[in-house]
């Protein structure tokens, strides 16, 4: 793809945000010729197929790559990752790392991809794309809020066991910190993540109507799909590439995000970047981001506190 500063939408792309870009599509090719290899079917989705559908490549703002995939296709992606995803790649689960969310990321060595959300963790933090597993949404009425609570409480486990974002203020919050870790330790932070897969694979796909992703269940409003949505696969372009939509990708558009045909510049759902660099190592700049961002745990430790002593 072309490389040089451009302008789009009325927004400037930087040179090294076109780099960004690059990396994240050779990861995304490395992805999509292992799931042609296994006949895995895998789409574009959330900003990603927004931005294929409306701007035939990256949204101007956005700065990472979303796929989705149906379970039974998403699990035997896990099956054979290790033996597909050699380094440079990495791909990142509950069972490859010390991380906690329900899905995966595909991770570039040698690069830095640090969140604000991330930064105080040791897991890898390479330049990355999302894949995320889509399971069956149960009809029954309270049945998804259940499902989410439940899930909601094992990734806050594998959070809090992991190191949590800030030390609690709250002695309540910092009981349930310590329970956590207790618990994720005596069983085992691997078992915890089936336990939570399993959680969400209950509901077959084939019995139910509806499917999405367990790490959105909490808005089923903008994230609930039709399964049949996904029947049929279709290319369109995307930068200097062709991607893969669901066939019904108005409607998953139309659902997620309205009109949207109309542009809406929105922030990034990883919590800003406070570090993206395609030629150094997340090892070297992890020291220097911790280091400039030391005082933010102790704000909100703070702010914390003030807001408990004014209750």
């Amino acid at each position: 793809m072309n490389l040089e500063q451009e302008t789009r939408r009325g927004y400037t792309i930087s040179k090294e945000m076109k780099k960004v870009w690059a990396l994240e599509m050779e990861i995304l090719k490395k992805l999509l010729e292992v799931c042609e290899k296994h006949h895995l079917r895998a789409w574009a989705d959330g900003g990603t197929l927004l931005g294929t559908v409306r701007d035939h490549g990256f949204m101007p703002w956005d700065d990472d790559i979303d796929i989705a995939m149906l379970r039974d296709d998403y699990d035997k992606l896990v099956e054979v990752a290790r033996e597909e995803f050699k380094p440079p790649f990495f791909f990142q689960n509950g069972y490859t790392d010390t991380f906690w969310n329900g899905f995966s990321k595909l991770r570039m060595d040698g690069t830095a991809g640090i969140t604000r959300k991330s930064y105080r963790f040791n897991f890898h933090q390479g330049i990355f794309i999302d894949i995320f597993p889509y399971d069956a949404i149960p009809e029954e009425a309270g049945a998804s809020d259940q499902l989410n609570i439940k899930g909601k409480r094992m990734r806050l486990e594998l959070f809090n066991y992991w190191g949590g974002d800030v030390s609690p203020c709250h002695p309540i919050e910092l009981l349930t910190a310590i329970r956590d870790k207790w618990h994720v330790r005596l069983k085992g932070p691997r078992k915890i993540y089936k336990e939570m897969e399993d959680l969400y694979r209950q509901y077959k796909i084939s019995d139910h109507r509806f499917v999405a992703c367990s790490a959105f269940i909490y808005d089923l409003p903008h994230f609930k799909r039709d399964k049949h949505w996904y029947d049929e696969t279709i290319y369109l372009p995307f930068e200097d590439m062709m991607m893969p939509v669901p066939g019904g990708y108005d409607s998953i558009l139309r659902t997620q995000y309205g009109d949207y045909m109309t542009p809406v510049h929105s922030g990034s759902y990883h919590g800003n970047f406070l570090a993206l660099d395609t030629e150094r190592s997340y090892k070297e700049l992890l020291p220097t981001v911790r280091k400039e961002h030391r005082w933010d745990d102790w704000k909100h430790r703070w702010n914390m506190i003030k807001k408990i002593t004014s209750l």
